[in-house]
């Protein structure tokens, strides 16, 4: 495989080829990804979910009236933006330990396409991936088994 080069309007030679192109999509998607994050954080941080919807309902709590481990995520985030830690948990406790990791992620991801390594990825291996598969799905039976002692993990009026 051959490397080109383009001469920049500058009149410097900038490296063009697949690994440009992979750069250049992956700029973009990490553009997007900030992009999407900062949009939903502020139309959440401006929207009350608590007294306004601010997506549609769940599909499956709709359909099945169980909470699914996303339920109460919305109003979780909209209480961490507030600095109430307290209630957020009440609503997705999983949301608001995982919500900061993903945060991470995402900072560490387009830190990287853009050059700045001042974050590291944290690694997805297999044992990740299920243990993050493990906790959402045991989260989602916990939250609802039948038990008094549980509703603390049910988001009160999740839609």
């Amino acid at each position: 495989m051959t490397i080109t080069h383009a001469h920049a309007p500058d009149g410097a030679i900038a490296p063009s080829g697949p690994s440009a192109l992979r750069r250049a999509a992956t700029r973009t998607g990490a553009g997007t990804l900030l992009g999407t994050l900062a949009g939903a954080s502020a139309w959440v941080m401006l929207r009350n979910p608590l007294e306004t919807a601010v997506f549609p309902p769940c599909p499956m709590q709709t359909m099945t009236g169980l909470w699914c481990p996303g339920c109460g995520a919305t109003r979780a985030s909209y209480l961490l933006f507030h600095g109430d830690v307290a209630s957020a948990l009440h609503f997705n406790a999983l949301w608001v330990v995982l919500a900061p990791l993903a945060l991470y992620q995402a900072l560490a991801f387009a830190g990287e396409a853009f050059g700045v390594r001042w974050l590291r990825r944290i690694p997805l291996t297999q044992p990740v991936i299920v243990a993050l598969l493990g906790a959402l799905l045991g989260f989602a039976l916990v939250r609802n088994l039948p038990f008094d002692a549980l509703e603390v993990l049910n988001p009160v009026g999740a839609s």
